[in-house]
């Protein structure tokens, strides 16, 4: 019977526990997937956007080097390399060491060449104009030892490499045997004594599209990794104060009673975490008037919601400042690929439509035209009449050929030598274009005169379309005899 008195022990939950319970886990994993989720996605946003930019620094800086003065310092810097037995070649990993020493002192004559004087002054004005480019170098690579061997650096005395020294290929290096014209591959590093660089190196042809030497960009990511890490340290500080009074306020809820609000409110929380929709605005569609702690927990919530997304918009404008600096890169390029004079595209700008074609080529699917065009006289008009006469005339030209052929891209390539590429409609029309523009050079008699020469891309006898290219400069000859005949 006395068994039978005794009451069953059961463990009470009481509601205001479970509350808290679930309010401090909902908040907690609020903060951490917030702070998680937009600091990943805007440091993956950041390191992207600065690979991309080292890319296209560095593809600039590719173009800016005088090409001549980087043939000289190549040839010299590789003649005396080659020169030197190879056991008697010490890498950069014994920086300051004698032997190291005794070898960079056999480029001193490289050092004291007018072209790499040149050189540097080109990588310190580069340099002053991109500020984010904490180093800026001119080297080339070795693939059969798998070296990269510096030309010229504009780093401070203490930390430049000179011409020679040398770097063996880490294993991300080893990537550009698949593709030298791709340039080093990008990548992030952080070392202390360099801080966060975003790196890469892209190649210098010469006018045979050989690779010469590549343009080495390394960009500074310590200040926009330093402001991520300051604004994602005051979000923590943020979340976690107003998750500590969201859940005492909570706390004092359930004290009082009031389930129904506090259930509410839960809801919104584990909403946060549970639904799709990553949108942040659940406290602001809940309305509670009840004029009391409830409705102040409500209004906390609010304002948790709207510091969180003050927090994310300051992160998120970064990005907006990071877009500023690729459209400059971008306009930087733009420029780069233009004539000064005609405004028409130049001779790199020419370069990479014939890779883009001969990239058709190889798969069959390749239909174009190419008019090669020379000015007349143009030598005895300038020897004559003066440069700025012939300047004139160049800019005739030009302005006839986009009259004539409107539908096709145009290329100065020489002082006076234009290529026209013809695809789609004109290349449908080349034939009339051709007749058009011979016709449009008489209406000018004796004020100036141009040849053309015009080749159809022929699968049966052209292989490249430098085949293609050679076949109208042929036909341009002819007709330029043909018009001194008359």
């Amino acid at each position: 019977m006395a068994e039978q008195t005794k009451k069953k022990f059961k463990f009470r939950f009481p509601l205001w526990a479970k509350t808290l319970l679930v309010l401090l886990f909902s908040v907690s994993l609020i903060s951490i997937v917030g702070i998680n989720f937009f600091s990943s996605t805007i440091r993956s946003i950041t390191r992207n956007f600065y690979i991309d930019q080292s890319v296209e620094t560095a593809s600039t800086l590719a173009i800016f080097l005088d090409l001549n003065n980087v043939k000289a310092v190549k040839n010299k810097t590789d003649e005396i390399y080659q020169s030197i037995p190879e056991k008697d070649k010490v890498e950069n990993s014994y920086w300051g060491e004698l032997e190291w020493e005794k070898y960079c002192a056999r480029f001193n004559e490289v050092i004291a060449m007018p072209e790499y004087e040149a050189i540097m002054e080109q990588l310190a004005l580069f340099h002053s104009k991109n500020t984010e480019a904490k180093y800026t170098c001119l080297v080339y690579a070795d693939f059969v030892k798998e070296r990269i061997i510096y030309l010229a650096d504009d780093a401070d005395e203490e930390e430049r490499c000179t011409p020679g020294t040398f770097d063996n290929f880490t294993e991300h290096d080893r990537s550009i045997h698949d593709n030298p014209e791709g340039g080093f591959p990008p990548e992030i590093t952080n070392m202390p004594e360099y801080g966060y660089l975003a790196s890469t190196a892209q190649p210098i042809f010469d006018e045979s599209h050989n690779i010469v030497a590549y343009a080495l960009v390394d960009l500074s990511m310590d200040e926009i990794i330093a402001r991520e890490n300051a604004n994602t340290q005051t979000l923590v500080i943020t979340l976690t104060s107003i998750s500590v009074g969201s859940v005492l306020i909570g706390f004092l809820l359930v004290v009082f009673f009031i389930a129904r609000p506090v259930r509410i409110l839960a809801k919104a929380a584990n909403d946060y975490t549970s639904s799709e929709n990553k949108e942040l605005n659940k406290f602001e569609k809940i309305k509670i008037n009840t004029r009391d702690e409830i409705e102040d927990l409500s209004n906390s919530m609010k304002k948790m919601e709207g510091d969180i997304n003050h927090y994310i918009t300051d992160l998120l404008s970064t990005t907006t400042a990071l877009e500023g600096a690729e459209k400059k890169v971008n306009e930087m390029k733009h420029l780069a690929d233009r004539d000064a004079l005609t405004g028409v595209l130049n001779k790199r700008a020419y370069f990479e439509v014939e890779e883009r074609l001969n990239e058709e080529i190889k798969n069959g699917d390749a239909n174009f035209s190419i008019a090669m065009i020379d000015l007349n006289d143009l030598k005895v008009t300038n020897d004559t009449l003066g440069h700025e006469r012939g300047d004139i005339l160049i800019v005739a030209v030009s302005e006839t050929i986009n009259k004539i052929f409107t539908k096709s891209t145009v290329y100065r390539v020489g002082g006076d030598e234009f290529v026209v590429v013809s695809e789609d409609e004109d290349y449908r029309n080349i034939k009339k274009l051709e007749s058009a523009f011979k016709s449009e050079m008489k209406k000018y008699d004796s004020q100036f005169s141009a040849a053309i020469g015009v080749a159809v891309y022929d699968p049966s006898i052209d292989n490249n379309v430098e085949d293609t290219f050679k076949r109208a400069d042929s036909k341009m000859y002819r007709n330029k005899k043909e018009m001194k005949s008359l």
